[in-house]
């Protein structure tokens, strides 16, 4: 039986030109919204599950349609229709904010303030944000048929301040609206039973890590960072603004078949959002933490075979896979390799295809080798590489990926010449052979750069584009009378060659087409506490389940401070050989 997601998409960049005060605009929330709506019609086609597409009410809202009145309109008739079989799926791009609550609600709300999102007409005479409440009300009402009901949440939670931000930063939060607000303008006034239950309710503001009062029905919510942080804007990997959240779940679900529960999910999102963006942490709630081990969705997404199916295009006259951004293939400037094989090849047969037997052929089942050329969002150019094997133009074939490349990372040189010309210099010879480094790249622009190089005053800064504080101690720590040496300007590449495998790292994911399930794998955070003796079957164990993220302590016992123990504990469900890391990353 085919099961629905009703899904409502909300991005808003450019506000009603009438508030007051001016709605400073943003740049990536339409480009999330529509990142989001293209990976929903990929992912969910051809499978047991349809995308409902709502003919009386819209269910993408950006901009001037994401009025107060469109998004409560398609909560209403759109999301209400949902039942126990279905997921619905509320996605809001855009500002958060603070404005002045009723007094009714100032027991919830120790200073007087509701968390809202800021909706286009939000702060024109006549109309207001969207408060949490009216959220939390709206919710509960999709929630009464018992849908599996997922928020996402791509905006700032409160009024915290923007203190030595760079002007170049561009976060998502608006300022406070001071307006009074009586408790007549809420969409729930007149709901005498909703009223009473949150006039009664108290609220847990150690839980509500966001801020925002949750409604009670069942649901899972996503959102950008805490609520004393920001939610911040990033520059992909395309160069288009977006959200730093949105673009990196995106690039998770992409990359992991969407098959992660929601718990990995958010442990996932925090590092790699705060590997690129300080001060920011997301987060997961759910009203049944049972909920959390749900795979994203409630499985809704499609999962793909490890291979792609390549065929021929006699329109482009040229060779083609069904797989592009969408399905996690990275838009790169190195190669991407593939081995191909004959369609209905067995997983035994495609499983031949690691690197040394794909270079050699001879102990693979594989035909040939391919190189993508051009990475679209939903399919990729292929060019064949191999001579030893002439292809039908008339039959499909299938593509296991062999090879992906590792981005350089892109640092723009500013400042003095001279310290400028000795950094470039190094970076042409930084190789042990004194070939060009393969971890650094220089590039033309700031706009385009992952970091920045400054010679200034004799000494070497490394910074981030947006930013001019340093990132780590200068070179040389003081200002001396050598000022810029060959040798310093090689150990500050060298300290770039740091940063970049670090990222490199911290990225790393298993491809969508890999041939490792998420239940091959079980992985367990279980801490030790003091007097335990063992790792197993000891009563001071604590296996850390709920949490999204872990934060641990030093006990202090019979005079000293005792560092926190903790285990990974590994179970493998299945019957391969599978072999394992550990790495600390830490933040320096």
């Amino acid at each position: 039986m085919t099961k629905n997601i009703y899904a409502l998409l909300v991005g808003i960049d450019a506000y009603h030109p009438a508030s007051v005060p001016v709605i400073p605009p943003l740049k990536g929330s339409v480009n999330d919204i529509k990142a989001v709506e293209a990976y929903l019609r990929e992912r969910t086609k051809g499978g047991k599950w349809k995308l409902v597409e709502s003919t009386n009410v819209p269910w993408i809202l950006t901009n001037e349609q994401a009025t107060r009145q469109a998004i409560v309109n398609s909560f209403e008739q759109h999301l209400c229709n949902a039942n126990s079989d279905d997921v619905v799926f509320f996605y809001y791009c855009g500002h958060g904010a603070q404005e002045k609550a009723a007094e009714d609600f100032w027991h919830l709300e120790p200073d007087r303030l509701n968390e809202t999102l800021v909706c286009y007409d939000s702060r024109t005479e006549g109309s207001q944000d969207l408060a949490d409440k009216e959220l939390a009300y709206l919710i509960s009402q999709v929630a009464q048929n018992n849908p599996h009901v997922v928020i996402i949440l791509d905006c700032c939670h409160s009024g915290s301040g923007t203190r030595d931000l760079s002007p170049e930063v561009t976060v998502r939060r608006a300022p406070v609206d001071s307006r009074e607000r009586p408790l007549s303008s809420y969409i729930f006034a007149q709901d005498k039973t909703a009223l009473d239950k949150l006039l009664t309710s108290s609220r847990n503001l150690e839980k509500k890590t966001t801020g925002i009062v949750l409604p009670k029905g069942r649901h899972v919510m996503l959102s950008a960072c805490r609520d004393y942080e920001l939610a911040k804007e990033y520059k992909g990997q395309d160069g288009q603004p977006r959200g730093a959240f949105s673009y990196f779940l995106l690039e998770t679900l992409q990359r992991t078949n969407g098959s992660l529960t929601y718990r990995d999910l958010v442990r996932t999102l925090n590092a790699l959002v705060s590997g690129k963006v300080q001060d920011q942490s997301p987060q997961v709630e759910a009203t049944d933490s049972e909920e959390l081990n749900q795979p994203f969705l409630g499985g809704a997404i499609t999962e793909r075979p490890f291979y792609f199916t390549l065929t021929y295009s006699s329109k482009d006259k040229s060779w083609a896979i069904d797989g592009g951004t969408l399905h996690g293939i990275p838009k790169s400037s190195g190669d991407i390799l593939l081995a191909i094989f004959p369609a209905g090849s067995t997983p035994e047969q495609l499983r031949q295809s690691d690197s040394e037997a794909v270079a050699t052929l001879g102990a693979s089942e594989a035909l040939l080798q391919a190189r993508v050329t051009q990475v679209l969002p939903q399919r990729s150019k292929v060019e064949l590489i191999s001579d030893n094997q002439i292809l039908s133009e008339n039959e499909s074939y299938w593509a296991v990926v062999t090879s992906l490349p590792i981005e350089p990372l892109k640092v723009y040189f500013q400042g003095e010449q001279a310290g400028i010309e000795l950094a470039h210099q190094a970076l042409l010879k930084a190789d042990a052979n004194e070939r060009s480094s393969l971890y650094v790249r220089r590039v033309d622009a700031s706009t385009d750069a992952d970091y920045q190089l400054l010679a200034r005053e004799g000494q070497y800064w490394l910074t981030l584009p947006t930013d001019d504080r340093p990132l780590v101690a200068p070179l040389p720590e003081k200002p001396d009378q050598a000022s810029y040496t060959p040798e310093r300007a090689l150990q500050v590449i060298q300290r770039l060659e740091h940063i970049a495998r670090w990222t490199n790292t911290l990225e790393l994911e298993s491809p969508a087409t890999t041939r490792i399930k998420p239940d091959d794998l079980k992985m367990e955070i279980v801490l030790h506490t003091l007097g335990a003796s063992s790792l197993d079957g000891d009563n001071s164990e604590t296996t850390a389940k709920e949490a999204s993220d872990m934060r641990l302590e030093y006990e202090y016992q019979d005079g000293e401070w005792s560092p926190p123990t903790y285990y990974v504990r590994l179970t493998n469900n299945s019957k391969k050989t599978l072999y394992c890391n550990v790495l600390d990353l830490t933040e320096s």
